[in-house]
């Protein structure tokens, strides 16, 4: 093989390489936990590297890939190099900070790393120093050349312990499958043609990062910004109207609901079966609504959002009452009486998140009286206006 060929095929294997770590990276930033995470840098203390919000690493990956099936050995470069640098490196990582070759090698069970996860520390050296050896040769070369100039360092245990392998990973067409697979596509159901845009936008942030300098980090809050930027580019908002709703199946008769929170605040402001009637077929419709709107939901900060049109409901209520306190003239339940039909009638609050067209002619209703109905928060909503409800 000429020289230029060598060459071509070295700056092919470096490519094919860099786009395998990449979508490595895009992995981990859709499947870790989001809360766990404040920063994620590549090229920069390690391949990718995770820091939570008071700068510590959380996780260090190093990622190997290469063109065959290599199977790993414990004098490979690949183990040898990771364990010296992350030797070198240890002050710099926390105690519950996880190191992870992550490495297209397989290792098979006839491997003494087959177990290596499971193993403690001293097990761990052990390996290493009975497979160092290469017969009459003496010490593998890699050996010598790294694990011999750290094998007495004081932090090596601490760093061994943290040390995981995850081998026979996935080829960069299987990396992106897993990426699809992840909770966050699921709004887009069976429309692969979308999920792989907002991959390729996700591919381009990183690659496009890393194109005039040396190292790249993205904070939490951009990176899921940028994700909401590209996924909304392509969504199509997911319709929700009355008929969706399998009534059949919903218990809506008022005395299986007589002794619910949301019906004994509306009997203390002197409503009767009538306004129960409605208020239990809201409340029993909206209660399978959620339930239907969690499986179609995107996990991309999905009980975070929730929170905040709870909250503006509640702020609804608030405003209402407010207003309603004020009226003259009427007695202090019938102010309760009036503000409640003005709050039932009011204005559609978007459902959080915005992906939902909601067209249902229930779903807000029956949210305040599941709201109305929660013991943790018995007074979040509260319908009366009588002084001593309003202590």
């Amino acid at each position: 093989m000429s020289q230029d060929n060598k060459s071509n095929h070295s700056a092919l294997s470096q490519k094919i390489g860099d786009v395998y770590h990449y979508y490595v990276a895009i992995d981990y930033l859709l499947h870790i936990e989001k809360d766990m995470w404040d920063k994620c840098l590549i090229e920069k203390y390690g391949d990718i590297v995770f820091l939570n919000k008071y700068g510590n690493q959380i996780l260090n990956i190093e990622v190997k890939h290469h063109d065959n099936d290599d199977e790993l050995k414990v004098y490979h470069i690949d183990f040898q190099k990771t364990l010296f640098n992350w030797v070198k490196d240890s002050s710099k990582y926390a105690e519950d900070t996880q190191l992870i070759l992550f490495t297209t090698s397989i290792i098979p069970a006839t491997n003494p790393l087959y177990n290596w996860n499971n193993l403690t520390e001293n097990k761990k050296i052990s390996l290493i120093v009975e497979n160092s050896n290469n017969g009459s040769s003496g010490l593998y070369k890699n050996i010598k050349e790294y694990f011999e100039k750290i094998k007495s360092n004081e932090k090596l245990k601490e760093v061994i312990a943290k040390f995981e392998i995850i081998h026979s990973s996935p080829n960069i067409k299987q990396i992106q499958d897993q990426i699809k697979s992840r909770n966050y596509f699921g709004i887009f159901q069976d429309q692969e043609e979308k999920k792989e845009k907002v991959i390729s936008s996700l591919y381009g942030l990183v690659g496009e990062g890393l194109k005039d300098k040396d190292t790249w980090e993205i904070s939490n809050n951009n990176f899921f910004q940028k994700l909401k930027e590209s996924t909304d580019l392509l969504q199509d908002k997911i319709l929700r109207t009355d008929s969706d709703i399998n009534i059949a199946e919903i218990n809506t008769k008022i005395d299986s609901y007589k002794e619910k929170r949301f019906i004994k605040k509306l009997d203390n402001i002197s409503f009767g079966n009538d306004i129960f009637q409605l208020a239990v077929d809201d409340y029993a419709k909206t209660i399978i609504e959620v339930s239907e709107r969690m499986k179609l939901k995107t996990s991309l900060e999905y009980d975070q959002r929730l929170d905040s049109y709870e909250e503006s409901l509640t702020r609804l209520v608030k405003d209402k009452k407010n207003e309603f306190s004020y009226k003259t003239s009427m007695t202090d339940e019938e102010k309760s009486q009036q503000c409640y039909f003005s709050i039932m009638q009011s204005t559609k609050i978007p459902f959080i998140p915005q992906e939902f067209n909601d067209q249902t002619t229930f779903f807000q209703k029956g949210y305040l009286h599941i709201l109305a109905d929660d013991t943790a928060k018995p007074k979040q909503i509260c319908w009366s206006l009588k002084p001593k409800d309003l202590k």
